[in-house]
């Protein structure tokens, strides 16, 4: 056990780590396009959280429609435009702030294992990392579900208790609060704040570099407002 708060952080990727929306939207809507649905990039963005079968079928496509959708989503997105994803400002220095204080890292993503492991390569943190885990692991699930947060923890060997979970939907909080993780720390850059703490999140940050003093500290703020 550490001195500080906490043994292990997971991360969420997409509008966590790194500033993928905009790239995924653009993907979606043109597999989307392809089987005769249309709608805005900047209207599918505020809805990017579940894998992209449920979005397909939330936005009228059938379940056989949707997994065709995805299908395409993939293709499209792994072949081109997951290239261009950027790093959200200060990730790259806060997981090697963290990663130096000996603090165990993980991702848990709702992306396929194999796109996190892409967008971990893409950004040059596979150091950084000793667990990436997807919807598609085995022993995992797509968010809200804890399987895949808990599946993460097995792995790097640290209980719920001694762990933070850092994500901007809620589908991180709850499957953070599901999990029974210590400390569900929420980025409200793409959701309300208030929304994100009846979800599950025990703490509200605006911006990356509130996570390091957060987590490396003896003991963490209480809940109830933004840190």
């Amino acid at each position: 056990m550490s001195a500080y708060a906490v043994d292990a952080v997971l991360f969420d990727l997409d509008g966590t780590l790194v500033d993928s929306h905009q790239t995924i939207a653009e993907a979606m809507v043109a597999a989307l396009r392809t089987f005769g649905h249309e709608i805005e990039v900047s209207t599918l963005i505020p809805l990017i959280g579940p894998p992209m079968d449920a979005l397909a079928r939330n936005l009228g496509a059938s379940s056989e429609e949707a997994v065709q959708i995805n299908d395409e989503y993939l293709r499209l997105y792994h072949h081109g435009y997951i290239q261009q994803t950027p790093e959200h400002d200060g990730a790259s220095a806060l997981l090697e702030r963290l990663s130096a204080a000996g603090i165990a890292l993980g991702v848990v993503t709702n992306k396929v294992e194999e796109g996190a492991r892409m967008v971990v390569d893409i950004e040059g943190w596979g150091a950084y990392f000793g667990v990436v885990v997807g919807r598609d692991t085995p022993n995992a699930a797509a968010k809200p579900s804890p399987l895949a947060a808990l599946h993460a923890l097995s792995i790097l060997d640290v209980s719920p208790e001694r762990a933070a979970f850092i994500g901007d939907t809620e589908f991180d909080a709850a499957c953070g609060r599901a999990a029974g993780i210590r400390y569900v720390i929420a980025l409200d850059t793409n959701r309300d704040a208030a929304f994100l703490r009846a979800e599950g999140a025990t703490h509200i940050i605006h911006t990356l570099e509130e996570v390091g003093p957060l987590v490396l500290g003896t003991g963490v703020a209480p809940a109830g407002g933004a840190l």
